[in-house]
């Protein structure tokens, strides 16, 4: 294949792919203008390949040509994209192509102002952090002045005043998880840390529940709460107020959300390395401390066939190439820090995930609260891990397995890996914006929607599958359109077919039970997280989150996050034509998103 081969990608982009690319990744050129689609994905592709040299020195020309033709021809056919950061930076000075990484945060000021250096150079340059505070010493512990410590709460002010600080600059990203586990002392301050909705705008937050946490919980039992350092007792909580506090904080402002500790350890597949407690900011990589993991996209709607099932050949073998050049990131990116290096090296984690699973259920006509489609998410996933492990094991023998295989669990069972994980499922919402489908696994969040132009313009839209099912049925009436695009849902429109209702279901149509057991369902073959926000009605309880907090530890989740419509006072993604002034509609490239700013 040519590697001119997608050169009018202009013109299949969307217009908010379009506007997103020249807003945030086309490079500049020398006269003053910016590189085309096409050019941002050659310079990608070239740079990824040139990793091929590095592990075989002789490689003609030709054959590094060939590797880019094929890493090209993945992502201009929107079949698989890297995360933003390598689109932004292969090929370019800054050449930083990580989006995520977790720092360490210990328990003395040193260690702290470290970690705040360390987030501040992570920042400057494009990435996010994540932080486990569990180590701080509790409030009101003695410290080595005479004083009394102020505990980990006061000190995520500091860092969330360092991201605010180098965003007002311009140099800065800006996104961050706090983590501190369930039986710190100051959980419950920590709980109710984001009260109000006004503090820690650049943070977001999850409490560390452990299996034994959920115990006390099942038994109605006290939990005990531990110095971190001696790990005595110092207090009790009633395990089901605990829960109840942070469900009630949950569904007041969406944080915070919670980490199973126990099921993320229980897949460690380095645990000689260590333990691992805090993730990146939307919570789909658990990572030991400074580690990166490099994250990707496969579109699954890419690879329907009509309506009779997936192309499962060409997923796999997309995946695996997938594989490929997010090993190859791996060795070309630069590191913000030599410790980040070092231990991303160790274990060389990637995690290559799906976007257009609800575009996907569209076209094979499965509905997203459906048992067909958690065994299609079941399936998907399988696939995708199976092909992505057998080319890191391809890799590992003729590469070299990553430096900790033997330590890792993998050892017994493989003769060679190159990557310690191969899958993680992140939101994908900027790469799906550039693809032209659905985030990540996420159902549709409205069938009529506003989009908001670069110039301050709305667009009152409707999703395309919708206009095209309604006009095969001879039902695509401006009237009903109107309704839609006036109300986001198609459950109550006079008109609408009931096949149509019952497939084109929204986030809020659908009981909060399905978001779960989809993402129960991805997890299952997912070696580190899944990304996936649990969407409540207005109207839903805080008993509605707890409910939902104790399905998603059943079936095996490393996590959940809950999202109540309207929890907030300015939120990004707004369904029907109702966006009032200062909310940023579905669609808008322009304002961050409150999970992943």
């Amino acid at each position: 294949m040519s590697l001119q081969v997608g050169d009018q990608i202009d013109e299949a982009l969307t217009d908010s792919g379009r506007y997103l690319l020249r807003f945030r990744y086309l490079a500049p050129t020398p006269d003053g203008d910016f590189e085309s689609p096409a050019s941002m994905f050659r310079r990608v592709a070239r740079n990824l390949a040139e990793a091929e040299r590095r592990f075989d020195p002789g490689l003609s020309n030709s054959a590094v040509a060939a590797w880019a033709s094929r890493f090209y021809g993945a992502m201009t056919s929107f079949r698989y994209l890297p995360n933003a950061p390598t689109l932004l930076g292969a090929g370019r000075p800054l050449q930083q192509l990580f989006a995520c990484f977790v720092l360490p945060v210990g328990d003395s000021v040193d260690e702290v102002f470290a970690a705040l250096r360390a987030a501040a150079v992570v920042h400057a340059r494009g990435g996010g952090t994540g932080f486990s505070f569990s180590a701080l010493r509790p409030r009101g512990s003695p410290i080595a002045s005479g004083g009394r410590a102020n505990g980990p709460v006061p000190f995520l002010s500091v860092f969330d005043a360092e991201t605010e600080v180098l965003k007002a600059g311009g140099t800065g990203w800006g996104a961050n998880m706090g983590v501190l586990r369930c039986d710190h002392p100051d959980v419950v301050e920590f709980v109710r840390a984001k009260a109000g909705g006004r503090a820690l705008r650049n943070f977001n937050l999850s409490v560390g529940c452990t299996d034994a946490f959920m115990d006390c919980v099942g038994r109605n039992e006290d939990w005990v709460l531990r110095h971190p350092s001696t790990g005595d007792g110092v207090g009790w909580v009633p395990a089901r107020r605990l829960l109840a506090d942070l469900c009630q904080e949950a569904w007041r402002t969406g944080d915070p959300g919670v980490l199973f500790l126990t099921a993320i350890n229980r897949h460690n597949p380095t645990p000689a390395l260590g333990t691992i407690e805090a993730t990146n900011p939307c919570g789909e990589a658990p990572l030991l401390p400074y580690e990166a993991c490099c994250l990707g996209g496969l579109n699954v709607a890419a690879f329907a066939h009509g309506r009779e099932g997936v192309r499962w050949a060409e997923l796999e073998e997309t995946a695996a190439l997938a594989l490929r050049m997010m090993d190859n990131v791996i060795e070309v990116s630069r590191y913000p820090l030599p410790e980040i290096e070092a231990s991303t090296r160790r274990t060389r984690k990637v995690g290559i995930g799906v976007m257009g699973f609800a575009d996907l259920l569209l076209r094979l006509g499965i509905p997203y609260d459906s048992d067909d489609a958690v065994t299609l998410a079941r399936a998907l996933m399988r696939r995708i891990s199976d092909a992505t492990r057998a080319m890191s094991e391809q890799l590992g023998l003729e590469r070299g397995s990553f430096p900790a295989f033997g330590q890792s669990t993998w050892a017994t069972g493989r003769p060679a890996l190159r990557n310690a994980t191969t899958t993680s499922n992140a939101p994908n919402s900027t790469i799906g914006t550039i693809a032209g489908c659905s985030p990540g696994i996420e159902p549709l969040f409205a069938v009529g929607y506003e989009r908001q132009l670069a110039n301050g313009a709305r667009l009152r839209e409707l999703h395309p599958a919708f206009v095209a099912a309604m006009e095969e049925r001879g039902a695509g009436s401006e009237d009903v359109f109107d309704r839609v695009r006036a109300g986001g849902s198609v459950q109550d429109v006079p008109g609408v077919p009931p096949e149509l209702r019952r497939l084109f279901v929204t986030a809020h149509d659908i009981e909060p039970a399905w978001h779960v057991r989809v993402q129960a369902a991805f997890q299952s073959s997912t070696d580190l997280g899944v990304s996936k926000t649990v969407n409540l009605r207005n109207d839903a309880t805080p008993a509605d989150v707890e409910e939902l907090v104790l399905l998603a530890h059943r079936l095996g989740c490393k996590g959940i996050t809950v999202y109540r419509d309207g929890c907030q006072a300015t939120q990004f993604l707004v369904a029907g034509s109702a966006a009032s002034a200062g909310v940023a509609p579905a669609g808008s490239a322009e304002t961050p998103c409150p999970s992943c700013r």
